[in-house]
C-alpha cells in the first residue's frame, strides 16, 4: 500500500486542492496522512508570550483531526491526522522520509510569492521525499491519467521517474520528452537504460525528442499541453538551487507558471 502525506498547513475547509490528494489516494488505494507543521522559531522561544501562542496554535491544529478524517471517510480513503512542532522545513523533510511521496499546494496565483521559497519546495531541497505539487489554479478533475516526463538523463530525473512508478503503471498514456544530451565517449557515464526499465514494468511509452537548449520551461509546458497531460514528472534543481533561483531554470520557471500538477524529486 502506498503511504502518502499531504502537507495541509493552514489550508481551510473552503480550499479545494486537498480534494486532488484524496481522489488520487482513492485511485491508488493509498493511505493518506494529513499533516500540519506548527512552526517553531528558535529566536522567539525565550519569550513567554510566544510559547503560549505556540501551544494554542498546536491545539488548534490538533482540533482539525476530525475534519480531516471526515474528508477521508467521504472519499473512501484510509487516513490519519498528524501535528508536529518544529522548524517547518526540517520537520516537513524529516517526516516525509517514511512516505512514498508528499502532496502539497503550489501557490502560482500569488504573483508576489517568489518560486522556490515556499515551505514545500524548500523542504524538497532539504532532502524531503519526492513531492507532487498541485497548483492552486488547477481544477481539471484529472488525476495522473496522462503523464509527461521531462527527461534529461540526470539522477534527479531518474529519482522522480522511479518514485512515480505507481502513478505511471495506472496512467492511460505516458510520454517521455527526451532531452538527454550525448556525453563524451569513454569519459561520461553511459545513459540510463530508461526504455528497458519501462519495458520491465510493462509501461507503454511514447518517445518524443526534446532538443531544446534554451527556454526549457516554456517549451516543456507547451509540449505537456500538446499531449493533453495532467501531470508532469521532472527532476528538481538540476543545477544548484541558488543558481536556478538567481538566473532562472526549468525548475524555477515550472514552479512559477505551472498549469498542471508537477511531480518532483531531487
Amino acid at each position: 500500500m502506498l503511504d502518502l502525506i499531504v502537507n495541509i498547513g493552514q489550508t481551510t475547509s473552503n480550499s479545494s486542492w486537498p480534494g486532488y490528494a484524496l481522489a488520487l489516494a482513492q485511485r491508488q488505494q493509498a493511505f493518506l496522512t494529513g499533516l500540519q507543521v506548527v512552526a517553531v522559531y528558535p529566536s522567539l522561544m525565550a519569550v513567554p508570550e510566544a510559547i503560549s501562542l505556540l501551544a494554542a496554535e498546536e491545539q488548534d491544529a490538533r482540533n482539525r483531526r476530525e475534519w480531516w478524517l471526515r474528508l477521508c471517510r467521504n472519499a473512501g480513503v484510509r487516513g490519519e491526522w498528524e501535528v508536529i512542532r518544529g522548524i517547518s522545513t526540517r520537520a516537513l523533510a524529516k517526516r516525509s522520509k517514511l512516505a512514498d511521496f508528499m502532496i502539497a499546494e503550489l501557490r502560482v496565483s500569488d504573483l508576489e510569492a517568489p518560486a522556490g521559497f515556499d515551505e514545500a519546495t524548500r523542504a524538497l531541497f532539504a532532502h524531503a521525499a519526492p513531492m507532487l505539487l498541485v497548483p492552486d489554479t488547477y481544477h481539471d478533475g484529472k488525476y495522473a491519467e496522462r503523464i509527461v516526463i521531462a527527461w534529461n538523463g540526470s539522477s534527479e530525473a531518474a529519482q522522480a521517474v522511479k518514485a512515480a512508478l505507481p502513478l505511471l503503471t495506472q496512467a492511460s498514456a505516458v510520454q517521455v520528452l527526451d532531452g538527454e544530451r550525448s556525453g563524451l565517449p569513454g569519459i561520461s557515464p553511459p545513459p540510463l537504460p530508461l526504455r528497458a526499465w519501462f519495458q520491465r514494468h510493462g509501461i507503454e511509452v511514447q518517445w518524443q525528442p526534446f532538443p531544446v537548449e534554451h527556454d526549457e520551461g516554456p517549451a516543456l509546458q507547451a509540449a505537456a499541453k500538446a499531449f493533453r497531460a495532467d501531470l508532469m514528472i521532472m527532476g528538481a534543481w538540476g543545477r544548484s538551487r541558488l543558481s536556478e533561483l538567481a538566473m532562472g531554470g526549468a525548475t524555477r520557471w515550472t514552479l512559477t507558471h505551472a498549469s498542471l500538477p508537477v511531480f518532483l524529486a531531487r
